[in-house]
């Protein structure tokens, strides 16, 4: 991989820019010179992102001339929205794109056999094929790139499965191992590709849950700032590391993992049943579902 050249004037695309780790992501960036095209499902929210930068500027005295930010409002889920924000990027970035951060995604939490089943079905469109298909459309700008890179933000559930979360896990599995596969076949135009994996961090991720049905809440966990996880993604970025994870909690859970899984698999069955264990007395019934999305509205999403 080529030499980092550093950050001023780097063409940047980021997703899921309206809030999180992708908002923090673009206030890391500005500051460093960046020209970005900030994205998101919401209009409302990127002009709040938008708004944050020219906080943050005249904070600090307006002395720096950054690069106004262009916002696209679009859902990646949708094969005309990735289109429509590819032909925006060739316009505004000359055809060339030096970074792309894939940082939009959502979660569902609570056990399997109590969701619908479009649940894994849309999680599978937003966290992966949303992710792969838009890299699909951005490959060639990023073959124009100078010294082009592309960042994932995956997750800790990338590289262990969590109980309660297994529609979320096995989507971001599936985009660490396209991420490997594409690490290597992108060598060959010289092209940089990180994996990106927080742990819990404390963003209104939890709070977008497609469903929520979880009888444990991992709020009170998320200690790691979206702040600091952007920080030390472009770390990772301009020390050209191949894949990182955050937080001291789920770098442990990794290396202990990776040392015992076995010890891992009885921790989370025992943790697992000890929660369960009044309701399973009570009822073989699963518990009621609260979705943030209505059931008909991603039937319909899923078939279309």
């Amino acid at each position: 991989m080529p030499r980092f050249r550093g950050w001023s004037s780097r063409r940047v695309l980021i997703t899921g820019a309206s809030s999180g780790i992708g908002r923090a992501l673009a206030l890391e960036l500005a500051p460093l010179g960046c020209r970005l095209i900030l994205t998101g499902r919401c209009a409302t929210r990127l002009a709040e992102t938008r708004d944050r930068l020219q906080e943050t500027r005249s904070q600090r005295g307006g002395a720096t001339a950054w690069p106004e930010p262009v916002l696209v409002a679009a859902d990646l889920t949708i094969a005309e929205d990735r289109a429509r924000l590819i032909e925006i990027v060739a316009q505004e970035f000359a055809h060339g794109l030096d970074l792309l951060i894939h940082s939009a995604g959502r979660g569902a939490v609570g056990h399997f056999e109590t969701h619908d089943p479009t649940i894994l079905r849309m999680l599978m469109e937003i966290n992966f094929f949303a992710v792969t298909e838009l890299a699909r459309l951005a490959l060639p700008l990023l073959k124009r790139g100078q010294d082009p890179r592309m960042a994932v933000i995956g997750s800790i559930a990338a590289r262990r499965g969590l109980p309660a979360r297994s529609e979320y896990s096995a989507s971001k599995f599936a985009l660490a191992g396209w991420v490997e596969a594409i690490r290597a076949e992108w060598s060959r135009y010289s092209i940089g590709v990180h994996l990106i994996n927080p742990g819990f961090t404390d963003t209104p991720f939890e709070r977008n849950h497609l469903v929520d049905t979880a009888v444990y809440s991992t709020q009170r966990h998320r200690t790691m700032s979206a702040q600091a996880v952007a920080a030390r993604t472009l770390r990772a970025i301009q020390t050209n590391r191949h894949e990182v994870a955050f937080t001291a909690q789920g770098r442990l859970l990794l290396l202990v993992n990776r040392l015992w899984p076995r010890l891992v698999d009885l921790g989370f069955a025992r943790f697992t049943r000890y929660l369960y264990r009044d309701h399973d007395k009570a009822s073989d019934s699963p518990p009621p579902s609260t979705s943030n999305l209505p059931p008909t509205s991603l039937a319909n999403r899923v078939a279309s």
